[in-house]
């Protein structure tokens, strides 16, 4: 477990960061830090005014990326764009998005990591790149649907991990107490770095 990690104090010009949902939870405190630290940032969301808000942080470092759809359809138009392009971290808040329906469930979020992999998994294997899904860890115990998309999320980072870990890939679930998003901002981070690589992937519950 990484409660305070270590970040440096600055990262390599080519370091290339993509968030997804970056509007959401710790996108725009993530995306803030990491352009301080001097990584390129892609953000992507469906929700122009969020956007924008995230681009505004840093300009210079942060591009905008406006993706429509449910988290499948919005990597689509991805999968020949990103190509072979390393890429060192990918950030996956949809899971602040999800809400039960059909379209933003627990089956979309499992199919919506699978597309990720389709749209970015040869940039994440030429940046030997992490996959990090953020999701805020309810206090009620009766939220079985947001204790269930835990569970789900981490089972299938489990499974992709295992496929691609020859390639230098790995999967993290990272949870965070609810109603306190920009908790996983650091930790998110420090998995994208050189250090990071040394941590094998699995489920990281932050307090």
């Amino acid at each position: 477990m990484i409660q305070s990690p270590v970040l440096p104090d600055s990262l390599a010009d080519d370091a290339t960061f993509a968030i997804l949902s970056a509007g959401q939870g710790p996108g725009p405190a993530f995306a803030d830090r990491a352009a301080t630290l001097g990584a390129n940032v892609v953000a992507m969301d469906g929700n122009p005014a969020a956007l924008a808000k995230v681009v505004g942080l840093s300009p210079a470092k942060i591009e905008g990326l406006a993706v429509l759809g449910n988290p499948v359809a919005r990597l689509e138009p991805l999968r020949k764009a990103w190509g072979a392009s390393p890429l060192h971290l990918l950030l996956n808040l949809t899971p602040f998005e999800a809400n039960g329906t059909a379209d933003n469930g627990i089956d979309a979020q499992i199919r919506g990591l699978s597309a990720s992999m389709r749209a970015f998994g040869h940039g994440l294997a030429a940046g030997q790149g992490a996959v990090v899904t953020v999701l805020p860890r309810p206090t009620e115990p009766l939220a079985l649907n947001a204790r269930g998309l835990i569970a789900a999320i981490e089972a299938a980072n489990k499974a992709l991990a295992e496929v691609f870990a020859a390639r230098g890939i790995r999967f993290y679930t990272l949870t965070v107490p609810e109603g306190q998003p920009d908790a996983a901002a650091d930790t998110a981070l420090f998995l994208g770095t050189k250090a990071g690589r040394r941590l094998r992937s699995g489920r990281i519950d932050l307090d």
